[in-house]
């Protein structure tokens, strides 16, 4: 992994000497400034949900078997015993609004509930994620305001960010597990 980050660190500093030698000064800031956001953003956010699927591992918050089933066939269709027993026909059309209403119920229930909400949001507060998104928009209105903003500068360094960002993010999780 150390390897991968220096290789991206030299090939960066390549190309900062390149456009420097070139005179190309407002590009490099805009560039860079961009480049580093965007990277620290992606490697923030991969960071602050890690640590959240972990603390919920840890505290038994996982993947069950009756989970599983219900995400794969929600309606039991492919369940041999229910689809045996299933005949429309003889049911009624009371026990279908019947059926409707506690389905209607059971998806209220279902629906995300202010203590799920809760508990995802060390993900979305982690200083991890706010430090670089302040970085990027003060680098933003720095670059406007001392009029040296080149967007297409800008919107490169971001591009290359994310995608940099993106393969480290996965070799970092992969190097994880």
């Amino acid at each position: 992994m150390t390897n991968i980050i220096l290789r991206i660190l030299l090939i960066n500093f390549l190309f900062a000497g390149v456009l420097y030698i070139q005179g190309y000064w407002y590009w490099l800031i805009n560039f860079e400034l961009a480049f580093v956001s965007s990277v620290l953003i992606i490697l923030g956010s991969f960071s602050g949900y890690k640590k959240m699927i972990s603390k919920r591992l840890e505290v038994g918050e996982g993947m069950n078997d009756g989970l599983m089933d219900k995400l794969e066939d929600p309606y039991d269709l492919y369940d041999e015993e229910k689809s045996e027993n299933l005949d429309i026909e003889e049911k009624p059309e009371e026990d279908l609004a019947k059926v409707i209403k506690e389905e209607k119920k059971r998806l209220k229930k279902d629906k995300q509930t202010i203590k799920k909400t809760i508990k995802s949001t060390p993900g979305i507060f982690s200083p991890l994620r706010f430090i670089p998104y302040a970085i990027l928009i003060m680098s933003f209105i720095g670059l406007n305001n001392n009029h040296i903003l080149d967007i297409v500068a800008f919107l490169v360094g971001l591009g290359v960010g994310i995608s940099v960002a993106i393969f480290l993010g996965k070799k970092w999780i992969s190097l994880a597990n």
